[in-house]
């Protein structure tokens, strides 16, 4: 089972997505995360990386707090082909 997190960022403000994530995580098992390099959803150069970011800040202080290792959790990521919809994204 994997959760995706197009919405974090947007949908979801940063703290209600770590809630999310810790919940997934800690109390469903949840231990593959999907994300992108255009997420958030509704696409914008404002919050363009956002969702990439509050995951791995997550990831990152779940670690630090010795709460996860790094190697029990798969992220993963995808990269935005030619878009002119988002210019802001390689130049579209």
């Amino acid at each position: 089972v994997g959760l995706g997190t197009m919405l974090f960022g947007t949908t979801l403000s940063e703290d209600e997505a770590r809630r999310l994530l810790d919940r997934a995580h800690l109390h469903h098992g949840v231990s593959f995360f999907d994300t992108a390099e255009m997420y958030p959803v509704p696409q914008s150069s404002a919050t363009q990386g956002d969702s990439e970011r509050i995951l791995g800040a997550w990831v990152r202080d779940r670690i630090r707090r010795g709460a996860l290792r790094r190697e029990d959790v798969t992220v993963a990521t995808k990269v935005s082909g030619p878009c002119s919809e988002m210019p802001w994204i390689r130049g579209g």
